[in-house]
């Protein structure tokens, strides 16, 4: 039992069985059209040459084996025997398509050497039409015609060609003959132009399109179909398979972008409450105490100078300290406050006048009082980024600031 169903299990399924036999079909019409498109590229030579006197067809290239004949007399076969002579004819030397080459004896085509103008060159198929009946004893129309250029004098501007004529009738005759066999007449040449490249083709310029056979033609328009469905497979299998992936990463997609939205909402929510919490101690730590802006009035002050009243008042966003009182010299208090870290833009207020005491002003100056900066955040956790709360910096003036009154009365020195 164990055997057979390890026959069973390394029998090969049927579809890639029928695979290989496609396979092998596909590489052998493969090869075979290679081999004939480099066949084609060799030349016409590659193609046997064929000539016919009466009903004997004799084959001239390439040569036959040894021992085998190189024609055959027709007039003895019936219709469908001669057609197989005729292909076994050919058969001797390789030839499978059944293609041949027409060649024609001496007396049947006119070879001659003609001198043109070298600025007919461009036309010279029309030019050698025209011509025809004086260059030859037969009219353009009567004839199959072919031509060569074999040099050019520029100097003399004239050009010779090779010209190669034959009658109508009897190469139509000639194709007829070999189309009744089956034959894929590819040319039509000269025994005088035997060997000679290019080769003077006298086939109808009409029928040069023609040959490749119907069946020939059929394999060629499969093949092209075959690449042309397979060029659009490769094309579009892969975008339907990328169309296949995004369809099934769109659930995926939309679910990450809802959950991106929620944590943005909430994100913003921490954010809004953070900012709510830290708003008063913004406040506190972005202001200095009254009890700082007096000691450093105090400071600053020389000791000629008294304070009647001091005024912090917030105006907006800013805070303006006003001080009044006497001194010896108002002017230089402006340049005393400057000096100052708390204070700025100390400018005077009103008119100076005399103060109560001899040789003394009464004055009354204001100065800007800047918000003080922010201490740095400091993480709770370790490691943390920052915490909600910044931490309380060292007070500049007292270590424990009390609320003083609004106005303060300085007793003279």
């Amino acid at each position: 039992m164990a055997s057979s169903s390890d026959a069973m299990t390394a029998r090969p399924p049927a579809w890639r069985a029928s695979m290989g036999r496609f396979w092998d079909w596909w590489t052998g019409e493969i090869a075979q059209a290679a081999s004939e498109r480099f066949t084609a590229l060799r030349g016409s030579a590659a193609v046997p040459l064929v000539a016919i006197e009466g009903a004997e067809v004799s084959l001239l290239e390439p040569a036959v084996p040894a021992g085998a004949d190189a024609s055959v007399d027709l007039a003895a076969f019936e219709e469908p025997r001669r057609r197989a002579a005729f292909r076994a004819l050919l058969e001797r030397v390789g030839e499978t398509q059944q293609r041949v080459r027409l060649r024609l004896a001496s007396g049947e085509a006119l070879v001659r050497r003609v001198t043109m103008p070298l600025a007919t060159e461009e036309n010279l198929r029309e030019v050698l039409g025209f011509e025809m009946d004086r260059l030859t004893p037969f009219r353009a129309e009567d004839v199959y015609f072919d031509y060569r250029v074999l040099s050019r004098d520029t100097a003399a501007g004239q050009l010779v060609a090779q010209v190669a004529v034959a009658r109508r009738d009897l190469v139509d005759a000639r194709i007829a003959f070999l189309r009744s066999l089956d034959a894929n007449v590819q040319a039509v040449v000269v025994r005088e132009d035997s060997g000679r490249a290019p080769a003077l083709d006298l086939l109808p310029s009409e029928q040069r399109g023609e040959r490749e056979s119907a069946s020939q033609r059929r394999m060629q328009g499969a093949l092209l179909a075959a690449v042309a469905v397979l060029l659009a497979l490769a094309l579009f299998v892969p975008i339907w398979k990328k169309r296949e992936t995004v369809i099934a990463l769109q659930p995926l997609v939309a679910k990450a972008r809802q959950d991106a939205e929620a944590t943005d909402r909430l994100a913003r929510t921490l954010e809004r409450q953070v900012s709510d919490y830290n708003f008063l101690l913004t406040r506190k730590y972005t202001t200095y105490p009254v009890l700082a802006y007096i000691e450093e009035v105090t400071r600053l002050l020389p000791d000629n100078t008294w304070v009647q009243q001091l005024d912090i008042r917030t105006s907006g966003k800013t805070r303006e300290v006003q001080i009044t009182g006497e001194t010896t010299s108002s002017s230089k208090l402006i340049e005393i406050l400057e000096q100052s870290k708390l204070l700025r833009n100390a400018t005077p207020r009103g008119t100076v006048t005399r103060g109560s005491t001899p040789n003394s002003e009464r004055f009354m100056i204001a100065a800007e009082a800047p918000p003080r900066a922010l201490p740095e955040a400091a993480p709770i956790i370790p490691g943390a980024s920052t915490a909600p709360a910044p931490a309380p910096p060292p007070a500049p003036a007292a270590a424990a600031p009390a609320p003083p009154p609004a106005k303060l009365k300085v007793a003279p020195k």
